[in-house]
């Protein structure tokens, strides 16, 4: 539409004496543009017999299109540089962040997998613990019955030991000590006042005062035998006893053991749930920091990928423009250089 206007205001200028008129009218009638206004000039210079100067001004024209066509590309290829340095600087963020992400979720999982771990181990071996300090408490409780039920035994053998000694003595000393009646008489009588008329031993010595000397021999032998195995029953709570008391010591020792060894296991996986603990909660801080990394460079990226599609657009917009502005000024130049001077 502009190349058939202007060629028809050029074909005006030349055919009649009145272009000047037509071009004023034409003026009025049409779109004022900035070619418009330079190819009026032109036709206003030509009637004028200024024809040079018409295409020194298109020509002119002509050079400033396309140093803007050279400057809109200069400009296109800079913008185009920028925006694919921000597109690859931002990609290569966004790899980086998403690489980094994953081995933060890796690790947060194999956190997670190990505080598991570490959690059914802690409940276990607490279980462990008490189960062992209440053993450690029912092995003391158990030998602290014992010895309680040694001790009892041991003294009430030892109380029967010393009364069989005691009537052995008084055997000896009252009936065979005592060759007749008289003094053994007179040895009951003292036994009677120094243990009592009741007392078993004074009962047994005038009962056995009525005795021949070999019955009572007999009878002092029996009593003998009576007291050596009393005695040997005491030796032999003692070696128990002493026995028992090393077997305590010892599994009380190795339950000890045990339960020291299992706390510092415990405590140790406590320490290592207590680290992985601060580890899991230190991860998950910047697995929220990357994720909102992650969205912010994504946002980053869609808008400069957007603006780099306006800037395309804008560019070849602004191409088709200054091509055709190119395109009409030659045409029009080509127009002139066909006229003859005036």
């Amino acid at each position: 539409m502009r190349i058939a206007i202007l060629l028809v205001l050029i074909a005006i200028s030349v055919a009649t004496e009145t272009h000047l008129t037509a071009i004023k009218q034409l003026r009025e009638k049409t779109r004022i543009t900035p070619f418009s206004d330079y190819f009026y000039g032109m036709l206003e210079l030509h009637q004028s017999s200024k024809l040079g100067e018409v295409v020194t001004i298109v020509q002119s024209m002509l050079d400033k299109l396309i140093a803007a066509s050279g400057a809109n590309e200069a400009e296109h290829s800079a913008q185009q540089a920028n925006f694919e340095q921000q597109i690859s600087k931002l990609e290569n963020t966004l790899e980086t962040t998403e690489s980094e992400l994953s081995s933060v979720n890796q690790q947060i999982n194999d956190l997670t997998s190990d505080l598991s771990s570490l959690t059914q181990s802690l409940s276990f071996q607490g279980q462990q613990l008490l189960l062992l300090s209440n053993q450690i408490t029912q092995l003391t409780d158990n030998h602290q019955e014992e010895v309680r039920a040694a001790e009892e035994k041991f003294n009430n053998n030892s109380r029967y030991l010393a009364a069989v000694e005691e009537v052995l003595r008084f055997l000896g000393d009252a009936l065979l000590g005592n060759t007749s009646l008289i003094e053994r008489e007179r040895a009951i009588e003292a036994a009677k006042q120094a243990l009592g008329d009741k007392h078993p031993i004074a009962i047994m010595i005038q009962m056995t005062s009525q005795y021949d000397d070999n019955t009572i021999r007999r009878v002092i032998s029996k009593l003998e035998g009576i007291a050596k195995n009393v005695q040997e029953r005491l030796d032999a709570i003692n070696t128990s006893s002493t026995n028992s008391e090393q077997q305590y010591q010892t599994l009380r020792s190795q339950f000890e053991t045990t339960y020291s060894n299992l706390d510092k296991d415990k405590q140790f996986n406590q320490r290592q749930a207590t680290a992985k603990d601060n580890d899991l909660a230190s991860n998950k801080r910047r697995q929220e920091e990357l994720q909102e990394l992650i969205s912010t460079t994504k946002e980053l990226l869609d808008q400069t990928r957007v603006a780099e599609d306006n800037e395309n657009t804008s560019y070849t917009s602004k191409r088709s423009h200054i091509s055709e502005e190119i395109s009409i000024v030659q045409s029009a130049l080509d127009l002139l250089s066909q006229l003859p001077a005036q």
